[in-house]
C-alpha cells in the first residue's frame, strides 16, 4: 500500500468514499480479516486498543510491557477506538459494513454489533459511558449510541463531512469536527446542533481539554489548531502548528498539544498559550492516531505506515517502546480497567452517644468504610464539620427532637444500614446531672515494676440520669498508660460511662509505669470531663488533679 502526503489509505481522507466501495478495495488489496480472535485474558493494567485498518482487527496492548495480548476480528476497514471511562467496552467505527464493534474488556471479544450511519470515522463516549457519539462521514450526522441497549436512540445532523468528534468532562457537549471546514457543538441533552464554528478548511481532528475548558481543532490543509471557548462556542486562538496534522491529544495542563503529523513521520509538541513549538518526536511512519494514558506519562501513536505503535515518554519526548500490531493501524484509546466499587459503609459506634437537642455536639461515629464520606446524617438531618477517615467520622450534631435517632454515613460506595449500634438520643432541654469528678493516686513502689495507679470516680449529683459521661486525662510527652477500663493513646486516657443514675457512682483506673526516665519528675495529672448528657449545672466540680513525686522507684509520694 502506497502513501501520500496528506492522505490516509482506506480511511476517511477519501472524503465520503461509499462504505461497498471501501470494502471493495480492501478485498482487492488483500486486507480482508486474516486472524481469529486469540485465547486472551482480562486486562489487569490500562490497555491500548489499536484498530488495524488493514486486517480488519484490534490489537489490545499492554501499557505496563508493551506487548499485544490480545487480537481482536472486527468488522471491515475499523477506523478508530473510543474506550469507555468506566473501562469495561471500547467502541470501533468499522467503515465497510457501516457498524459500530463493541468489545468487552473483561474478555476481549465483541459482544455487539450497533448498525449507525453510512462510513463512520470515530466515536467518542460520555463520561458516565452511557452514550457513544459516532461521526458518520458519509451521512453528515452522528449517531448516538444508547451502551445499555446497543441500539441508536438519536441521529443528529451535523455539518458536511463528520470525521472527529469529542466530548466535553461534563457530559453536556459534543465537538464535530467536519472535513466541510467547519465544527459542529451538539448539546446532549437535546441531541440538537447549538453552533456551527469556522475551524480552517479541512478539520479532521478535535480534542477537549481535561478540564473542559478549552477544545482543539487540527486543520491538516492549513497546518492550524483553533482553540475554541467551550463557555462561549467562540475559536478565540488560531495557532500555526510545524507539520500538517491528523490527530491532537491534550495534556492534563490544557496547554500541551501532541500533534500527529503523518507526512512528517513526527509527534510535535505546541504550548497552547504561547504558541511556541516544542519538541518535534520522531515515530514509525505516517503517524495518525494519539492517546494519552490516564496520568499522562506516556503517549501512544499509531505509526500507519509502520504497522506499529510508538510509546513516548511525555517526560523526556522520547519514545520508549516500538509494539508491532497489525497493518494500517489507523486509531488508538487508552482503557483503563474499572476501579473496584467502594465498600457500603457501616457505622459501629457513635460517641457521645446522646446530646442536647439543641445540637452542636462534637461526635465521632466509628465503623468500616467511611473513607470518602460525604454526609452525616442524625435521623436524617445533616451533620455539619464532617471529615472522615476509613474507620471514623468527626461531626457536630444538628438540633433534633428528644428522642433516639440513626447516624448514618453516606459515601461513594452508598449509605449506612440503620442498625442498634449508630443510635443516638437527643436530650430534652429540661433535664440536668451534675456529675463531679475525683481522682485518687496510689502509688506502688518497687525496685522493678514501679507504678502509680489512678483512680476516676465519677458521681451523678442529679436530678436526672446521666446519659453518656466522658473524663478526659491528658498525659505528659514522656508519660504511657495501660488501662483495662478506659481508652490510652500516647497523649490521654479517657474514661467513659453510660447510664449513670442519679445519686450512683462509677469508677475507672489506669497505671502509669515508674521508669528511669521518669524518675525526679512531677506526676501531676488532671482529670476533666470533657462530654455528658444531659446538661451538667455544675461545672466547678468537673475537674481533680493529683500531683506524685518519685525520687527514686522506690520512694513516691502523691497528694
Amino acid at each position: 500500500m502506497t502513501t501520500r502526503a496528506h492522505t490516509r489509505p482506506t480511511r476517511r481522507r477519501r472524503p465520503r468514499l461509499a462504505a461497498a466501495a471501501t470494502a471493495t478495495a480492501l478485498a482487492l488489496a488483500g486486507l480482508t480479516a486474516l486472524a481469529a480472535p486469540a485465547a486472551h485474558a482480562a486486562p489487569a493494567a490500562a490497555t491500548a486498543y489499536v484498530a488495524n485498518a488493514g486486517d480488519n482487527t484490534v490489537s489490545a496492548v499492554d501499557t505496563a510491557t508493551d506487548t499485544v495480548t490480545a487480537t481482536i476480528a472486527v468488522g471491515s476497514g475499523p477506523q478508530g477506538v473510543a474506550a469507555a471511562p468506566d473501562g469495561a467496552h471500547v467502541y470501533v467505527p468499522d467503515i465497510g459494513p457501516n457498524t459500530v464493534s463493541v468489545i468487552d474488556t473483561a474478555t476481549n471479544s465483541v459482544t455487539a454489533t450497533v448498525p449507525v450511519g453510512a462510513s463512520p470515522t470515530a466515536a467518542a463516549v460520555s463520561p458516565d459511558s452511557s452514550r457513544v457519539y459516532v461521526a458518520d462521514l458519509g451521512a453528515a450526522a452522528v449517531s448516538v449510541i444508547d451502551a445499555a441497549t446497543a441500539t441508536v436512540a438519536a441521529t443528529v445532523p451535523v455539518a458536511a463531512g463528520p470525521d472527529a468528534v469529542a466530548v466535553t468532562p461534563d457530559g453536556s457537549k459534543v465537538y464535530v469536527a467536519a472535513s466541510s471546514g467547519s465544527v459542529s457543538v451538539i448539546d446532549t441533552a437535546t441531541d440538537t446542533v447549538t453552533a456551527t464554528l469556522p475551524a480552517g478548511s479541512f478539520p479532521i481532528a478535535v480534542a477537549v481539554a481535561p478540564d473542559g475548558v478549552h477544545a482543539y481543532v487540527a486543520d491538516l490543509s492549513g497546518s492550524t489548531l483553533s482553540v475554541i471557548d467551550t463557555a462561549t462556542d467562540t475559536v478565540t486562538a488560531t495557532l500555526p502548528t510545524a507539520h500538517p496534522s491528523y490527530a491532537v491529544a491534550i495534556g492534563a495542563d490544557d496547554r500541551t498539544a501532541y500533534l500527529a503529523d503523518g507526512s512528517a513521520g513526527s509527534v510535535s509538541v505546541l504550548d497552547t498559550v504561547t504558541g511556541t513549538q516544542g519538541a518535534d518526536i520522531p515515530v514509525g511512519a505516517n503517524p495518525q492516531a494519539l492517546a494519552l494514558t490516564p496520568d499522562g506519562s506516556r503517549l501512544y501513536v499509531t505509526d500507519l505506515g509502520s504497522g506499529s505503535v510508538s510509546a513516548v515518554d511525555t517526560a523526556t519526548a522520547a519514545v520508549t517502546a516500538t509494539t508491532a500490531v497489525g497493518p494500517s493501524p489507523l486509531g488508538v484509546a487508552i482503557s483503563s480497567p474499572p476501579a473496584p466499587p467502594a465498600p457500603v459503609p457501616a457505622v459501629t459506634s457513635v460517641s457521645p452517644a446522646s446530646g442536647p437537642a439543641a445540637g452542636g455536639t462534637p461526635v465521632t461515629v466509628s465503623g468500616t468504610g467511611l473513607s470518602g464520606g460525604t454526609a452525616v446524617t442524625f435521623g436524617g438531618s445533616p451533620a455539619t464539620g464532617v471529615s472522615c477517615t476509613d474507620d471514623a467520622c468527626a461531626a457536630v450534631a444538628p438540633a433534633g427532637a428528644a428522642g433516639s435517632v440513626d447516624v448514618q454515613v453516606t459515601t461513594p460506595g452508598g449509605t449506612s444500614a440503620a442498625t442498634p449500634a449508630d443510635r443516638y438520643a437527643y436530650i430534652p432541654a429540661d433535664r440536668h446531672a451534675d456529675l463531679s469528678v475525683a481522682l485518687t493516686a496510689d502509688p506502688a513502689p518497687a525496685l522493678l515494676g514501679a507504678r502509680i495507679v489512678y483512680t476516676v470516680t465519677l458521681t451523678d449529683h442529679g436530678p436526672d440520669t446521666a446519659d453518656t459521661a466522658t473524663v478526659t486525662v491528658p498525659l505528659p510527652a514522656v508519660m504511657h498508660a495501660t488501662s483495662g477500663d478506659c481508652a490510652t493513646s500516647a497523649t490521654a486516657v479517657t474514661c467513659s460511662a453510660s447510664g449513670l443514675h442519679s445519686g450512683a457512682s462509677v469508677t475507672r483506673r489506669f497505671t502509669v509505669p515508674v521508669g528511669p526516665l521518669t524518675l525526679g519528675l512531677p506526676y501531676s495529672l488532671t482529670a476533666s470531663r470533657t462530654a455528658s448528657g444531659p446538661a451538667d449545672p455544675v461545672p466547678g466540680n468537673d475537674r481533680a488533679t493529683r500531683t506524685c513525686t518519685v525520687v527514686t522507684s522506690l520512694i513516691i509520694t502523691c497528694h
